[in-house]
């Protein structure tokens, strides 16, 4: 009941955000947010199809790429394709000097090779991004969740610290990263406490 309770309010958003669209219809960030919600509503195939046609319109948009790197995770479907796609994109933000744009694009491949169970090519990733910016926190933040779940607690602890360091207390995202901290945190110990117990 409550499922159905939850999709019904999620179907009435999307259909207040399609509203949205016809109004502004040069306003970027709403089929971006309706996606979204076909992500959180389980319609995978639906925040696919929503992220491609953003990128029709914008072929360089990050948010549009992230999306479809999660809806092909969620689904199991492999991510070489997408991957050589961000690429490409990438480079063209680089001829066009859209360094933020570039930078968001190599913190999304570092998350690919996350996903893709690669750890190492990720950390490696990570920390040539803070060879190019030690400022940036995100690098730091990621490669803490990584040691994390290689069960390196004392470099999850310096990086963390480092992120906690950058962030800015006004930030958005700080209380999500915080929280995704947190649950990194507990998740590792779970499975280090059920590792245990399945030993003895």
């Amino acid at each position: 009941m409550e499922l159905k309770i939850r999709a019904r309010k999620i179907d009435e958003a999307i259909g207040i955000i399609d509203r949205l669209i016809e109004l502004e219809p040069q306003e970027s960030e709403w089929p971006l947010l309706k996606a979204h919600m076909h992500v959180y509503n389980d319609q995978v195939d639906l925040a696919r199809n929503v992220f491609e046609e953003i990128l029709q319109r914008d072929p360089l948009r990050v948010e549009a790429y992230h999306g479809l790197a999660m809806t092909a995770f969620e689904s199991k479907l492999p991510l070489n394709d997408l991957l050589k796609r961000i690429e490409a994109a990438m480079e063209q933000c680089k001829k066009q000097n859209r360094n933020s744009e570039v930078r968001d694009f190599k913190l999304l491949i570092a998350q690919i090779k996350v996903m893709e169970g690669d750890l190492d090519a990720a950390l490696k990733a990570y920390q040539d991004l803070v060879k190019e910016e030690p400022r940036d926190f995100r690098p730091y933040l990621c490669q803490g969740i990584i040691y994390t779940l290689l069960k390196k607690k004392d470099e999850a602890e310096k990086q963390f610290n480092k992120f906690r360091r950058l962030v800015p207390k006004n930030h958005p995202y700080k209380e999500y990263f915080e929280d995704n901290m947190s649950a990194t945190k507990f998740f590792s110990q779970k499975v280090e406490r059920e590792g245990a117990a399945a030993r003895s």
